[in-house]
């Protein structure tokens, strides 16, 4: 069914609505969305998006402060629930 295909969208504070590939929101989501600007392909491989996704944190903690101590909590959620990403 054409119901059951996974999108997203954004919302914004006036109520306009625009589906999205991809997003990123926060005071670093312009680099993060220059990377998923040059990386991102329809029909990517679970690896393939883990791999763009670390990029984007590889990225963060270069060009911008990021201090955590701990690594990114990457989580992918699919038809069979929410699971962390090792």
């Amino acid at each position: 069914s054409q119901y059951l295909v996974p999108r997203m969208f954004w919302l914004d504070e006036y109520g306009s609505i625009q589906r999205l590939q991809y997003g990123a929101h926060g005071y670093a989501s312009n680099f993060a969305l220059s990377i998923l600007d040059r990386g991102y392909r329809p029909n990517m491989s679970r690896e393939e998006a883990t791999d763009l996704i670390k990029n984007c944190f590889e990225q963060l903690r270069t060009r911008y402060i990021i201090n955590s101590p701990n690594p990114p909590r990457i989580k992918c959620i699919d038809a069979d629930g929410c699971q962390l990403v090792e």
